[in-house]
């Protein structure tokens, strides 16, 4: 089956989505992998979820390195004819396009967004519903790319 491009802005659903999507490929006994930024962020710093279900911020630093490897696992596993299900939380219509085609032949894209202010209360400080500086630009790679 052809690769797929799940994307939304940051807290959509599109890691769950992701997890759905192999779930159902491997019922159907599909071979594919995931290309998810946060879950192979986790894999280099075993981050875990806090108390609250949340990450800690991400070291800017890392984030190259977290890129690189998640374009590795596109470019591996289509080198190998394995589909591939990846995540993009960039708006920008140029970008999706490109990971697209970095998908291959057949790679469709599902926006998941639920909008603006459900993603920005999903975000927010469970305490004070403040939006963090770094929780505000997520939503921004997204809503002000489009």
């Amino acid at each position: 089956m052809a690769s797929v491009l799940i994307s939304g802005p940051a807290g959509a659903g599109k890691s769950a989505a992701a997890r759905q999507e192999l779930a159902e490929r491997r019922q159907r006994g599909e071979l594919a992998v995931v290309a998810d930024f946060q879950a192979v962020y986790v894999a280099l710093t075993l981050a875990e979820r806090g108390d609250d279900g949340r990450y800690p911020l991400r070291a800017p630093a890392l984030l190259p390195a977290a890129e690189y490897l998640r374009r590795a696992i596109i470019t591996g596993a289509r080198q190998r004819d394995i589909s591939v299900i990846a995540t993009n939380s960039d708006g920008s219509p140029s970008r999706r396009q490109f990971l697209l085609n970095e998908l291959g032949p057949g790679a469709a894209e599902r926006v998941i967004d639920p909008g603006e202010a459900e993603v920005k209360r999903r975000l927010a400080d469970r305490r004070t519903g403040a939006l963090s500086s770094a929780c505000e630009a997520a939503v921004g790679r997204w809503y002000n790319n489009l």
